[in-house]
């Protein structure tokens, strides 16, 4: 059990002061980003953390101005769209940034102790990566701006975190649940408020001290929603914080400049692909083209202290897919065809996977799981990026047969199985000696 937590009902509210200053979004692409899956609420009461930061209170709730603190030597970055659906409507601006930039330098080591990791995204993945990046005394700030997700979160990271520090013997650090863009990019910090005597944006903002180091997006596979997000965030980040995106299929490269949005420093972002943590610790690393190089090592020795796996896909070299999804995606396709074209049944071409690889489960098992929406959006991505690779009619199959009668895989109940079919597979994997990990227990 952590140490800072404690036994509440289940009805508190966390952090409710820092939520409560990000109003609902109207905007419907919203929708998209609070598909997480819900547990059920049990009647036990839960676990959440005891400590409810002591903000100031112009960072508890952002200015409805639109004029940044002013500091001197920082100016306006121009921006054509300062809204997003990831962010909340009276949120402030793009942030005042340098008007130079000197090269990339990594933080001082000593630093990383107070200055968190920001997961933008608390989904299924988001919090995943949050767990392991708090599961070494690190401290975490999980932004989101769905309550439901975060609420979703914090009761996975309550179950999970500490059990996990206690099987690798580490101490679990402290996880920060917020809501608020200005407080999530620009606090370090969070139990402790910044000194009466600085204003709290300049104290945050001045030096970037105290900001996060690391910011990972783990957002829909949307590369207008992706690009629109970073961009604006980048503007409230410390100028050293390096800025990843955790898409499985969108290569960074692409997010530098999509339609108005263009990011103002692409010599810190780069591809982090993380698959299902914790139980699966590999991560590809891809540059985005323009990437410090800089940063290589340091990230990689960051990742190797909390108990991940690099790998890092060669500089120079672009790979749409990075290394194991452009093998996954072959096998997807050629699914895909074997299914719409009724050569067999999801439940064989599994069972002769299971059986040809010793594997728990099969490709159509694992697509229900991913998701089949997100599996027709990266294979319509890939088509796009090239038409030799074909597929399109199985991807049309798919979108009629499934997707247009809301069959989207496991979160939506029925998928290539129906729910009840899944049930008597977990029953088989049970009985076959699998053992239930962590992630296909619906969290």
């Amino acid at each position: 059990m952590l140490s800072s937590l404690q036994l509440v009902p289940p009805a508190a509210v966390i952090h409710s002061a820092v939520r409560a200053a990000a109003p609902p979004l109207t905007l419907a692409l919203t929708r998209a980003l609070t598909s997480t899956t819900r547990r059920i609420a049990s009647q036990a009461p839960r676990a959440v953390h005891n400590s409810t930061p002591r903000l100031h209170p112009r960072l508890a709730n952002p200015p409805t101005s639109h004029h940044p603190p002013k500091i001197p030597g920082y100016r306006r970055l121009k921006t054509t769209n300062t809204l997003s659906p990831f962010f909340s409507s009276n949120q402030p601006p793009l942030g005042d940034l340098p008007s130079s930039t000197s090269s990339w330098r990594p933080p001082p080591p000593s630093s990383l102790d107070e200055r968190p990791v920001l997961i933008i995204g608390a989904g299924s993945i988001g919090r995943r990566v949050a767990l392991i990046w708090a599961s070494n005394s690190r401290p975490v700030t999980l932004y989101d701006v769905s309550d439901d997700a975060l609420k979703s979160a914090t009761e996975y990271l309550t179950d999970n975190l500490g059990e996990y520090c206690a099987a690798r013997g580490t101490h679990p650090g402290h996880v920060y649940i917020t809501s608020n863009i200005r407080v999530a990019t620009t606090t370090g910090r969070h139990e402790s408020a910044p000194p009466p005597s600085c204003p709290a944006e300049e104290a945050e903002l001045e030096s970037g001290s105290k900001g996060p180091w690391l910011a990972i997006e783990c957002l829909p596979e949307n590369l207008s929603l992706k690009v629109d997000v970073l961009s604006l965030a980048e503007g409230y980040l410390p100028l050293d914080c390096i800025i990843c995106s955790n898409s499985s299929s969108l290569m960074t490269s692409e997010m530098i400049k999509y339609g108005d949005n263009e990011l103002q420093y692409p010599e810190r972002l780069l591809n982090t692909h993380y698959f299902i943590p914790p139980r699966n610790r590999m991560v590809e690393v891809m540059s985005s083209s323009k990437t410090n190089p800089k940063i290589f090592p340091f990230l990689t020795d960051q990742m190797e202290n909390v108990g991940l796996r690099p790998m890092v896909v060669p500089p120079g070299v672009q790979s749409p897919g990075f290394i194991f999804n452009r093998i996954w995606a072959a096998c997807k396709r050629e699914t895909l065809e074997v299914l719409s074209e009724g050569v067999a049944r999801p439940e064989d071409v599994d069972a002769l996977f299971r059986d040809f690889f010793h594997a728990e489960k099969g490709p159509c098992e694992r697509m229900d799981e991913v998701g089949l929406d997100t599996v027709y959006k990266v294979g319509k991505h890939n088509l796009e990026r090239n038409r030799d690779l074909g597929g399109g009619e199985a991807l049309k199959w798919l979108k009629k047969t499934y997707l247009d009668r809301g069959m989207k895989g496991e979160r939506a109940g029925d998928g290539l199985y129906t729910r009840e079919e899944r049930a008597e597979l977990k029953v088989k994997h049970r009985l076959e000696k699998w053992e239930e990990v962590e992630e296909t227990q619906g969290a």
